[in-house]
C-alpha cells in the first residue's frame, strides 16, 4: 500500500488578511495556495524568495480579484538542498517587498499586446529556458519599471517556460506608450539570439 501523504498545512498571517496552504502532492512536489491583500511587488518578492530556498515554480496560476485581494495557486518542486517546503513562511515572504533584480535575465521571445483584459493592461508572453530564478528575475525587472501583474500564468514544459503576464501601473490604471516602450526596450536587451 502506497504511503500516504501528510494533510496540508495552513498558516494565517499574523493579523489574519492573508493565509497560505501548501499540500505535498508527491516525492518533491507541493502545491503552494495563498490568498490575501499583497502589496503591487508581492509576486516578485515570493518567486525571488522561493529560488533562493531552491525551490523551483513548476506551474502557477495568480490573479488580483475586484476586491483586489490576489488568489494564487503555485506548483512548485523542492530541488536537491531545498527548505522544507511546508515550512516556508509564504506570506511573509510575499509581503517583504521587492526584490533586487540583479540577476541576468535570458529569453528566447516575447510578446506585448494592449488588451481591454483587467481595464485596460498589457499582455506580456514570454518564452524561454527553464531556469531556477528566471520568474523572480523578470518580475523584478518588471516591477522596476512600475508594471505590475494583474494576473499571470507560468507553466513549464519540457525544460521550457511559458508565461503570460497581464500587466497593469500602481493603482490599476492603464500602461501608456512609453512604459510600454521601456518594457520593449528592457525584453529587448534580455533576448538571446
Amino acid at each position: 500500500m502506497p504511503e500516504s501523504l501528510p494533510p496540508a498545512r495552513l498558516t494565517l498571517s499574523p493579523t489574519d488578511r492573508a493565509w497560505s496552504e501548501v499540500t505535498k502532492t508527491g516525492e518533491s512536489t507541493y502545491r503552494i495556495r495563498l490568498e490575501g491583500s499583497f502589496g503591487p511587488a508581492w509576486i516578485a518578492s515570493l518567486c525571488a524568495e522561493l529560488a533562493d530556498r531552491q525551490i523551483s515554480i513548476d506551474r502557477a496560476h495568480a490573479m488580483r480579484t475586484v476586491s483586489q485581494t490576489w488568489i494564487a495557486e503555485l506548483n512548485v518542486v523542492a530541488l536537491p538542498g531545498a527548505a522544507d517546503p511546508l515550512e516556508v513562511p509564504y506570506v511573509e515572504l510575499a509581503e517583504a517587498g521587492a526584490p533586487d533584480a540583479s540577476d541576468p535575465l535570458r529569453l528566447t521571445s516575447y510578446r506585448i499586446e494592449e488588451t481591454t483584459a483587467h481595464g485596460g493592461a498589457l499582455n506580456l508572453t514570454v518564452e524561454a529556458d527553464d531556469s531556477l530564478g528566471l520568474l523572480g528575475s523578470l518580475l523584478s525587472q518588471l516591477a522596476m519599471l512600475f508594471l505590475f501583474p494583474v494576473e499571470m500564468h507560468i507553466e513549464t514544459r519540457n525544460g521550457r517556460a511559458y508565461d503570460s503576464f497581464w500587466l497593469g501601473t500602481v493603482g490599476a490604471t492603464t500602461p501608456g506608450p512609453r512604459v510600454r516602450d521601456s518594457l520593449d526596450r528592457v525584453l529587448a536587451r534580455a533576448r538571446r539570439d
